[in-house]
């Protein structure tokens, strides 16, 4: 499935009559793209990181696309890949992002430039399209300056057992769990429902940390926090039928065209 055609299904997902269908609503909740490509090293993976830097961020910025995030991974995901977060203003937006840059002239001359070659960029990539938490409307890049080290993020996706579970779980992060994690320095980047993606229901978030020294300390005061303690158990939360669980931590250094550093 190319670009064009997952967006337009992730969409089509997002407007069907289910518990998904609020994405099509009139709210400020950005939409996102999370993409992970799979390299090699006898794929001249630079090509993939010029194109990045010299045709798709331009061609997107062009096209009204919000933050653009570029990973590398340190711990929990494929040694050699990229891992891309791409922002929408909206559902529609979307849409109309993949069909702006098809008119693109110049994106589209070095995308077949770097799509025609005769060795292939990448393996493949994966992708999955998810609407932003009312709590967490869009992405929140962390503030840097020159000099400053690269901060470590941390990518996480839960998996629910069905729709209501998911719902309760975004409802505690929106209600408390988003404000706990600011106020013991654990930077929140993004929260999203995935609306389609490989296995759903599911959420994914990214938090941001200087370090990861810092993490270790910031996760160990969040377990041992009281405010902690009284939210998961909580009962607006809890559904004794079945629980949203951790799938996935994956840890992330950002590539120096990032907006997130």
């Amino acid at each position: 499935m190319d670009r064009r055609d997952f967006v337009k299904a992730g969409a089509a997902s997002a407007l069907a009559p289910s518990g998904l269908a609020a994405a099509a609503a009139a709210d400020d909740r950005r939409h996102y793209e999370l993409r992970v490509y799979e390299t090699r090293s006898d794929l001249a993976p630079n090509r993939i990181r010029a194109f990045f830097t010299d045709a798709m961020i331009p061609a997107l910025r062009r096209a009204g696309a919000g933050a653009f995030g570029a990973f590398t991974p340190e711990v929990g995901m494929l040694g050699q890949s990229i891992t891309i977060l791409l922002e929408y203003k909206s559902a529609a937006d979307a849409l109309a992002v993949p069909q702006r840059l098809a008119a693109d002239s110049a994106y589209a001359e070095a995308r077949r430039a770097f799509e025609g070659d005769a060795q292939p960029p990448y393996v493949r990539y994966e992708a999955r399209l998810m609407r932003a938490f009312a709590g967490h409307p869009a992405v929140e890049v962390p503030p840097t300056s020159a000099g400053r080290a690269p901060r470590i993020f941390e990518l996480r996706t839960y998996e629910s057992r069905n729709a209501e579970t998911l719902a309760k779980k975004i409802a505690m992060f929106d209600e408390a769990e988003i404000a706990l994690f600011r106020s013991i320095g654990m930077t929140p980047v993004f929260f999203g429902e995935n609306l389609y993606a490989t296995r759903l229901p599911s959420l994914s978030y990214m938090l941001t940390f200087d370090d990861l020294a810092a993490r270790a300390t910031a996760w160990a005061a969040f377990r041992a926090h009281p405010e902690w303690q009284r939210i998961q158990k909580d009962p607006r939360w809890i559904d004794e039928r079945g629980i949203t669980t951790v799938t996935s931590s994956v840890l992330l250094n950002p590539l120096p065209f990032s907006d997130l550093r």
